[in-house]
């Protein structure tokens, strides 16, 4: 099973995934009229703008969806790439997300375009447009099933797993303890629909965000001195050639190149179909401000949260940390000590807590969408949902390479799909931009 799903994500997903989205997220960005970098005032505007309508506000649709990638993908992620596809990973992650800005502003439009309204709340996501606009059937299944999966997977288990690690470091607790009370919080949590979440990560993401912040900024400050060595550095190693794999069509992708753009869609989703699951929720009636919220999405996710985190890990590689053989969240908790004592390791546990917690809540909220997609009988969700939960005590008892190369594969064969459905259906995102900057 290991070797299959390293044979994919290396030699198929590996070096499709960045053209992909280099190539469709840079062409996007052209065809859109490049209005994410014409007009960042429009998006500032509408993404700042108080909003007072009944239902579920913007907000509160991008914070549900933040809770999804912000999470163990900008700290855990961030570490995993940098050691695996070494410093330039950072410079890949980056500027996947500048071509994953466009991709995230179509998915979210047509999920707009094509939600529906039923019994007073709105649903969509990929799977409606994929069955509306595309007039397909099959797809639509097969989408919701790898959603299904994904959330088991990135949703839960590697959160879970994150958490429990971190505790049992710095608390010695048990894991099977972490993991099952953190399984009833979360059937609490989720069982109690769309408002519940909702109202949970619109509280919970900003203060993660802002605790998180607060102390990656001080380590970055006190290493200032460091920075101009740290980002020469990225630069360096991004266009090394020394851990170059085979490509397709005459491309030679790098390992910095696949790590930065897989661990850069994994945090920030843009091009999987996912987040649309959420924005579909907003009370907005215009498409297009509600896909500013989904560049905003991204900027957030990965242009500053990422960053953060990879800027303080780098400051203590450029030490000699690589020779320790430190990776996933070791590394996280090694940097930050490092540089903050011993209180850091805490605030990261923290953190990683409250981030793992919005993120399982809000992928066992995607998980739910689509299972009521594929039949809307209450018991089959409700079976959902208490699957999900014991598969966070679950979660709590497992670690290992096999669940990343899982993950790996298994969200790049959401992206794949779903950005080939935004390119077909790019016309009709182009039509919808176009006539909400003429009015």
């Amino acid at each position: 099973m290991q070797n299959i799903l390293d044979f994919f994500n290396t030699f198929i997903f590996g070096p499709a995934l960045p053209f992909v989205v280099f190539a469709f997220g840079g062409w996007l960005f052209i065809k859109y009229g490049l209005f994410i970098i014409c007009r960042p005032q429009k998006i500032i505007s509408v993404i700042t703008r108080k909003n007072t309508k009944d239902g579920i506000s913007p907000f509160k649709t991008a914070m549900l969806a933040l809770a999804s990638t912000l999470g163990v993908g900008n700290i855990v992620g961030v570490s995993t790439a940098i050691y695996s596809g070494g410093p330039g990973a950072v410079f890949w992650l980056t500027l996947s997300a500048f071509a994953a800005m466009p991709l995230k502003y179509g998915e979210v439009v047509l999920a707009m375009k094509t939600r529906e309204n039923k019994n007073g709340e709105y649903r969509g996501g990929a799977m409606y447009y994929m069955r509306k606009l595309l007039k397909s059937k099959t797809l639509p299944v097969i989408f919701a099933f790898l959603c299904i999966v994904n959330a088991f997977t990135v949703g839960n288990i590697v959160q879970i797993n994150a958490v429990t690690e971190s505790f049992e470091k710095f608390f010695s607790a048990k894991p099977i303890f972490i993991g099952t009370l953190m399984s009833v919080i979360i059937f609490l949590s989720i069982s109690k629909g769309t408002k519940r979440v909702s109202g949970i990560t619109s509280k919970l993401i900003p203060l993660a965000t802002a605790i998180y912040t607060l102390l990656s900024l001080y380590i970055i400050i006190v290493n200032f001195g460091k920075l101009g060595s740290v980002l020469s550095l990225i630069i360096k190693e991004a266009f090394s050639v020394k851990a170059a794999i085979g490509g397709v069509g005459g491309y030679a992708i790098t390992r910095a190149m696949r790590y930065g753009v897989a661990r850069g869609i994994m945090s920030n989703e843009a091009g999987s179909g996912t987040s649309p699951i959420a924005h579909a929720k907003s009370n907005l009636e215009s498409p297009a401000e509600q896909g500013f919220w989904g560049i905003f999405e991204v900027f957030a996710d990965t242009v500053v949260m990422c960053n953060l985190t990879a800027l303080v890990i780098l400051f203590s590689y450029t030490e000699g940390v690589v020779e320790k053989g430190l990776t996933g969240m070791e590394l996280v908790l090694f940097s930050y000590s490092k540089y903050a004592g011993n209180i850091a390791g805490y605030i990261i546990v923290i953190s990683v807590f409250l981030f793992a917690y919005a993120t399982v809540i809000c992928q066992g909220f995607y998980g739910r969408e689509c299972v009521y997609y594929l039949s809307e009988k209450k018991a089959y969700t409700s079976i959902y949902t208490l699957l999900y939960c014991l598969a966070v005590v679950y979660a709590s008892q497992i670690s290992g390479k096999l669940l990343w190369s899982l993950t790996d594969f298994n969200i790049s064969l959401m992206t794949l799909i779903n950005t080939v459905c935004i390119l077909i259906l790019s016309n009709e995102i182009k039509k919808e931009t176009d006539a909400y900057f003429a009015e």
